[in-house]
């Protein structure tokens, strides 16, 4: 029986292959393995330097140019967002949700629960400058009290 996160990673993945059918994109073995690393690390918000030695230790060939054109294509299907921190993309969940940079540690998390708070920013935004939100990005900080674990990292 498949975890719920590896559950979650096949359903995406599948409806990848989907969408790339629908649009006339071929289906490689690149492509997935790609897709399939950012899917699974997603939590970690990686950047992309982190997505290619990950792809590296399964396919050493590829270049970096392919991995920059796939997370292009997983970006324009809606699949994933990138941001910028301190510099580096960071690549992201597609899902409107709020992160919190620590700028103290260089952590980045999702901030849990937030699905209130997200709609209640979004709806004030909306209200008072009739800006649409995409994401909201929260520079904090943490300090000794951010939680620890696999939530986030840091930058690089």
């Amino acid at each position: 029986m498949k975890l719920p996160e590896e559950a979650k990673v096949e359903e995406k993945l599948s409806r990848l292959m989907s969408e790339l059918r629908r649009r006339g994109y071929r289906i490689t073995a690149q492509r997935l393995t790609i897709a399939r690393i950012v899917f699974e690390n997603i939590k970690e918000h990686p950047s992309f330097m982190q997505i290619l030695e990950a792809v590296r230790r399964k396919m050493p060939s590829i270049s970096p140019s392919t991995v920059y054109n796939n997370l292009q294509l997983l970006e324009q299907l809606g699949f994933i967002k990138s941001f910028d921190v301190a510099g580096e993309t960071r690549y992201d969940d597609s899902l409107f949700h709020i992160n919190v940079v620590c700028m103290d540690t260089g952590r980045i998390f999702d901030l849990e629960n937030d699905e209130r708070l997200g709609s209640e920013l979004a709806a004030l935004l909306e209200e008072a400058y009739g800006a649409k939100a995409t994401e909201i990005i929260v520079y904090a900080y943490c300090g000794s009290r951010a939680k620890s674990g696999g939530e986030g990292s840091g930058p690089g």
